[in-house]
């Protein structure tokens, strides 16, 4: 599948990383309106990073973590702005889902079945 030119990790990922700085910077200044859209360009951005890393295992696990790391900030600052507070209890639900997914994201991978697989592969191929 060929993606859209303007859509690469080397542009999307400068721009999560500005758009939940901006997030944060307007929740702290209790800035509601320009926090939300912040907020939305966050959680967008992060989707096309899922997107863009949908077959690279290890990368897609970091960004499984980092994506629910920003949907539990954007939860709270929904709850904080928006005066929901039961929107917080999303926000720490969301957090330990966070934190399985980094756990998991963190564990290492390559157990002997992926060395073995990865010595295979290279007998295979002469390398």
């Amino acid at each position: 599948m060929i993606r859209p030119a303007g859509i690469s990790k080397r542009i999307v990922d400068p721009l999560n990383s500005v758009a939940w700085f901006a997030m944060d910077g307007l929740w702290l200044t209790q800035l509601a309106w320009p926090a939300y859209a912040a907020t939305a360009l966050t959680l967008v951005t992060g989707a096309i990073l899922l997107f863009l890393d949908r077959k690279r295992g290890n990368r897609l696990k970091d960004d499984l973590a980092l994506n629910a790391w920003m949907w539990m900030n954007a939860m709270w600052v929904i709850s904080d702005l928006g005066e929901m507070p039961r929107m917080r209890y999303a926000a720490m639900g969301i957090g330990v889902l966070g934190a399985i997914l980094l756990a998991n994201a963190v564990m290492p991978t390559n157990g002997p079945r992926g060395v073995v697989r990865r010595l295979k592969k290279m007998r295979a191929t002469g390398r």
